[in-house]
């Protein structure tokens, strides 16, 4: 399991307990096919992404905060369903 989903793990765990099923589908899915967060983070971990900061659901696309295998910090566009990465661009803050 990355550091990521260690991290997240618990909380997303305590917040469906306090919160109901509607957080926990955030979590592992929804009914509409689109990727979970956990399966977004793999995939980009899987194509060398780093430090992923920040993940934000946006209807069915992922805007994501990371570091990008040249080691630039980047804001990712993700396809929520497929998980490609539809835009990159360098994040400068």
């Amino acid at each position: 399991m990355s550091r990521f989903n260690n991290r997240i793990a618990p909380f997303a765990l305590a917040a469906a307990l306090v919160a109901g099923p509607g957080v926990a589908l955030a979590q592992t899915g929804t009914s509409d096919n689109t990727k979970s967060i956990v399966d977004v983070v793999q995939m980009l971990e899987s194509k060398d992404y780093t430090n992923i900061d920040s993940i934000d659901r946006e209807m069915d696309r992922y805007e994501v905060e990371a570091t990008d295998p040249a080691g630039q910090h980047v804001e990712l566009t993700v396809d929520g369903k497929t998980g490609e990465v539809l835009h990159s661009e360098r994040d400068d803050d």
